[in-house]
């Protein structure tokens, strides 16, 4: 803290900082100098008058709308003011000819284009290695392929050098069962393909006990959205279709509709029964069951219990591992 003397009021002065005090003799009501510099001002400003405004009337080139505004006379004579009645109609106007082309160009002429063009450009160098020399011989050499469902040779005219079957023999094996094409966790278990846990589940249930089991082949067709798709139910067990679904919605009812037999739908509801038999036998991870164990799911078991351990390790919780090492390791 300061503690300094004006010397134009003759006060002391308790102040922070230094420039303080020197803003206080500065603004000093006492201070000659505070009263010459306010007349200085006063008579710069009183030759000055204030800025004349117009009040100017114009349509809208946009929407030719009439609109007024106030504008000083300077900005009128720079045509410096607003021309538009909105931001709407500032943003939306229409681009020129010329101002196409200047963005044409400058696209063309950026590098990711450039990049576009190199990697196309090294796309048909190898797309003319698998043509033919010979209009007619390159054709017939370089189309050629071995049909993988009728074993025959076949051609194709528009060079498809990676293709494997006849449209027919295409058509005839499309749809049904595509392994791997569904959300759900899929593998194979004992002969079986599941395309999901609960799939896996319901296999293992039925294996277990001795109940007839097998995957459906049999496509029904039905309508969505005036399109025609097949679908294909999951399983036949003792002879009557099943279906094994996670939720209800309007297009598992028209599936449902196209089939003319009798058929057996499962929701996470009523599938309970069988989730809860494997659970308890095999463990919430029982997705390791999956031949080859596709999920590197863990199957170590613990020493004390039996159980499947959640890591890698020997015991599955705290109070089998102090039994562990008390049953294992000798105290001394």
């Amino acid at each position: 803290m300061y503690v300094k003397k004006c010397k134009w009021c003759n006060q002391e002065i308790k102040v922070k900082k230094q420039c303080l005090f020197a803003m206080h003799i500065a603004n000093c009501d006492a201070n000659p100098n505070r009263i010459k510099r306010n007349e200085k001002c006063r008579k710069l400003f009183k030759g000055l008058e204030k800025s004349k405004r117009i009040i100017l009337k114009q349509n809208c080139p946009k929407c030719e709308k009439e609109f007024e505004i106030r504008i000083k006379e300077s900005d009128y004579t720079r045509d410096d003011y607003k021309k538009f009645c909105s931001r709407k109609c500032a943003n939306g106007r229409e681009w020129t000819k010329d101002h196409k082309l200047r963005l044409s160009n400058t696209c063309k002429l950026s590098e990711k284009v450039k990049i576009a063009n190199k990697l196309n450009a090294q796309k048909q160098r190898e797309n003319k290695k698998y043509r033919g020399s010979g209009k007619n011989n390159g054709k017939e050499k370089n189309s050629e392929f071995v049909c993988k469902h009728c074993g025959k040779v076949g051609y194709d005219t528009n060079y498809n050098y990676k293709r494997q079957y006849h449209k027919e023999c295409w058509l005839s094996l499309s749809g049904g069962i595509k392994k791997g094409s569904s959300r759900g966790k899929s593998g194979w278990y004992k002969g079986y393909w599941c395309d999901s846990s609960y799939e896996l589940a319901f296999v293992i249930y039925n294996l277990e006990h001795n109940i007839s089991i097998d995957r459906n082949k049999k496509f029904y067709l039905y309508k969505w959205n005036n399109k025609t798709y097949k679908f294909y139910p999951d399983f036949r067990v003792n002879g009557i279709l099943t279906e094994i679904k996670n939720f209800k919605s309007e297009l598992t009812d028209a599936k449902l509709k196209s089939v003319d037999e009798e058929i057996r739908i499962y929701y996470k509801d009523t599938i309970k029964l069988y989730l809860n038999y494997v659970i308890k036998k095999y463990g919430k991870d029982y997705i390791r069951l999956y031949e080859g164990n596709p999920y590197n799911e863990l199957t170590n078991n613990c020493k004390v219990c039996g159980k499947p351990c959640k890591k890698k390790s020997i015991y599955c919780s705290r109070s089998c591992s102090g039994k562990g090492v008390k049953k294992y390791i000798p105290i001394v």
